[in-house]
């Protein structure tokens, strides 16, 4: 439970009639209550007296300076930033961890929402502004772990962290810079053949970095494993993000979680452990929303865990994939909340989202989940407007298509069911059953002009192990891919469809291969769509035609509540935009 709030300041907010409040949560749980068993190595941390485990987390509130209290929206903090205040557009790109976040249009308050933010992840430096946690940290043997990088340049040497681009994490040292039994591979694929580095030619320069003579090649993957004695409780992360809402939501009539990418991932496991009931057997969310965040888990609970692990597999890559069984814990332990999944083709083509709602051996649709929807966000990619993929080794153009118009309809749709019991329309995701869903060599082929990926090296899901403790990870056989079929024009048939996608410009995907290195396999680049020209050539349309088409295609999405009326004549000026680009 939460045992104290303690408040650094309270400051007028300077967008709108709201405050914003810095504080530190305390917590204190009972490794031996049945709510908390499923934590690993609670039981062995520190405990204080009274048998309870403590531990603290930095938290943000933006709250109503009028004390209105309406529905609460507790953000999971993806790698200890708040970002904008969620579901608002015109939001600038900002980099500053410490600050408020800019309201964009304000769409959350003015609404009167209350937006939280809670510390989750041990490895975020907190000295530096962050969101993060102070885990206890478990009396263990030292055991094995692995940290997996891929430069995109030369490098000298690497921390042992998941840190890269722009974030740096804490490290998890090795017990032994002499140990003999560490090992150093490398590939030139993600899931390709592993070269043994012979020890030699590679050291431990400290307890936390490594070097290899020559440097770290760029576009190669690399994997050390090791061992460490240096085990937070991972954990922790998870119950301070319950206990902090259980303390707040009594004052709502409304509480719903939000993550994206790392944080969906991190509400999935939440999920999966039945964490959504306190240690009073009170529902802590009414609502969950994920975007981004796949089939996929990571390691929020687990020794040697690292939350903060970008690309590499892990035991929570593995099964349950799909929601139902996801929500089997929570729903034996009742209190499950209403459930929103979203994703952009880019999971799709990475090989695991369509495992949300398909047999991972068969490829056939799974009825849907009672309690849960699913969306393809068709042509957008995981990164989304952000100007920053510009930056990126990529072979073709990148687009900038924004679906925040269509998941800040969504969070209302959420809220209606959770609150007011009035239904969403069916998940909209490729199936089998309508031919919409294909595999992605049959896309491919589709293509006449572009640069094109590897058949070979395209990413794939595994079957894994999620209880393994072992490593390297023992890689099973792929589990089945499947992706939105593409029309004549190249863009997907499936999921929804922005007005862009609809009267398209050109085709938009949810890939694009990495620039053509000579010796190397054309792989994917992580996150990143393409911006193609239409596939099916033909004479343009005429400008009042293109206008009026736009038009229809935002007027379907507002009638089937992906978009809301006041969002229409945006959703076309943008739409319109991208046939000047």
């Amino acid at each position: 439970m939460l045992s104290s709030l303690d408040v650094s300041s309270v400051s007028p907010y300077a967008f709108a009639p709201y405050e914003w409040v810095v504080a530190t949560a305390s917590f204190s749980v009972n490794p031996g209550a049945v709510q908390n068993r499923r934590i690993v190595d609670l039981n062995r941390a520190p405990h204080d007296p009274e048998g309870f485990v403590r531990f603290d987390a930095d938290v943000r509130i933006l709250r109503p300076q009028n004390g209105d209290h309406g529905r609460l929206l507790v953000v999971v903090p993806n790698r200890g930033l708040t970002g904008g205040v969620p579901f608002s557009l015109d939001t600038p790109l900002a980099w500053d961890p410490a600050g408020a976040p800019h309201p964009g249009d304000a769409f959350l308050l003015e609404r009167g929402w209350t937006i939280a933010w809670c510390g989750w992840q041990w490895d975020v430096l907190r000295d530096q502004g962050f969101l993060g946690l102070s885990a206890p940290v478990a009396d263990v043997e030292a055991g094995w772990l692995r940290v997996e990088f891929r430069p995109d340049e030369l490098t000298a040497n690497r921390p042992l962290s998941d840190s890269q681009f722009f974030f740096q994490f804490a490290d998890i040292p090795t017990a032994d810079v002499a140990d003999p039994d560490a090992t150093l591979t490398v590939r030139t694929t993600p899931l390709g053949q592993k070269e043994l580095i012979p020890r030699n030619e590679w050291r431990f320069s400290s307890p936390t970095r490594v070097e290899l003579d020559g440097g770290f090649q760029p576009f190669h993957f690399y994997e050390l494993v090791y061992r460490s004695s240096f085990a937070p409780v991972v954990g922790a992360g998870l119950l301070a993000v319950r206990d902090f809402t259980s303390h707040l939501r009594g004052g709502y009539d409304g509480a719903f979680a939000y993550g994206v990418s790392q944080s969906g991932r991190f509400l999935r496991q939440f999920l999966f452990d039945g964490l959504n009931i306190d240690e009073g057997d009170h529902k802590v969310f009414d609502g969950v929303f994920g975007h981004i965040a796949s089939a996929r888990r990571g390691e929020f609970n687990m020794r040697f865990g690292q939350p903060s692990l970008t690309h590499p597999l892990t035991p929570g890559y593995g099964p349950p994939y799909d929601t139902a069984s996801l929500l089997t814990r929570q729903r034996e332990l009742g209190s499950v909340p209403k459930i929103f999944f979203t994703n952009s083709a880019w999971e799709y083509w990475r090989g695991d989202g369509a495992l949300v709602h398909q047999d991972a051996e068969t490829g056939a649709d799974l009825p849907e989940d009672p309690d849960a929807r699913t969306y393809l966000l068709s042509g957008t990619d995981h990164i989304g407007a952000a100007p920053i993929k510009e930056m990126f080794p990529v072979a073709n153009p990148v687009h900038v298509l924004d679906p925040t118009p269509v998941l800040r309809a969504l969070l209302v749709q959420l809220e209606q069911w959770a609150c007011d019991d009035v239904a969403p329309p069916p998940s909209r995701v490729p199936r089998r059953s309508d031919g919409s869903a294909v595999g992605r060599d049959h896309v491919v082929r589709m293509f006449k002009t572009g640069h094109l990926p590897d058949l070979a090296a395209l990413p794939w899901t595994p079957d894994l192990d999620p209880d393994s403790e072992r490593w390297p990870l023992e890689v099973g056989e792929p589990r089945v891919a499947l992706v939105s079929a593409v029309g004549a024009d190249g863009n997907e048939v499936a999921g929804v469809r922005l007005p862009e996608v609809a009267v398209p410009a050109a085709a938009y995907t949810g890939w694009n291969p990495r620039r053509h290195v000579d010796g190397l396999p054309d792989v994917l680049y992580e996150f990143v769509g393409s911006r193609l020209p239409l596939q099916s050539g033909g004479t343009p349309m005429e400008e009042t035609a293109r206008e009026a088409a736009t038009r229809a295609a935002a007027a379907e999405l507002v009638a089937g509540r992906f978009l809301l009326p006041g969002d229409l004549d945006r959703a076309v000026a943008v739409a319109l935009r991208y046939f000047d680009a």
